[in-house]
């Protein structure tokens, strides 16, 4: 289900409504020469988060990480329409991560507590492994597209602050 669901989930960020390349391009003042670059890298690290937990079954904390990016997507795609200050009440991406992504993660999350799965170290291993990819896929399109990291951050620190204006 969760692979249904993230290959739903790229679509939609990537197409409807507007795309989510072109609001952040639009919104953060940052200019990506090629915008299907950011949608290959972020296809890349989705895939490469949920398929490596197929390679080793037994390392709990690699199929924890899509579970929390799951949620992260979630979250992150209603906050959007707060920060970017959207005319509508959706924003690229949402209606999947929200009614699609996000129950899988829960459910797979919960079972993992019930389980007993994970220890404390592991569920810290996977929230690392999930935010380093993560921000390692970022850097690689905000640098490609010539921006310095640091110049990006400070552009989503003044839109959060500002109300994305």
């Amino acid at each position: 289900m969760f692979f249904i669901a993230l290959a739903l989930h790229l679509w939609e960020e990537g197409r409807f409504p507007g795309g989510f390349t072109d609001l952040i391009t639009s919104k953060l003042n940052f200019t990506a020469s090629n915008p299907h670059f950011g949608e290959m890298i972020t296809a890349a690290y989705v895939l490469a988060i949920a398929f490596v937990p197929l390679f080793f079954p037994k390392v709990a904390f690699l199929a924890m990480a899509p579970m929390m990016l799951g949620i992260l997507e979630a979250v992150a795609l209603v906050g959007a329409i707060w920060i970017f200050r959207l005319e509508r009440f959706c924003s690229p991406g949402m209606l999947t991560a929200v009614f699609l992504l996000m129950p899988v993660s829960i459910y797979g999350i919960a079972y993992a507590v019930q389980q007993h799965l994970m220890s404390p170290l592991s569920w810290l291993l996977s929230f690392l492994y999930m935010l380093g990819g993560l921000m390692l896929a970022q850097q690689i399109v905000v640098r490609a597209g010539g921006m310095q990291y640091s110049q990006f951050l400070s552009n989503v620190r003044a839109t959060i602050i500002g109300g994305g204006k």
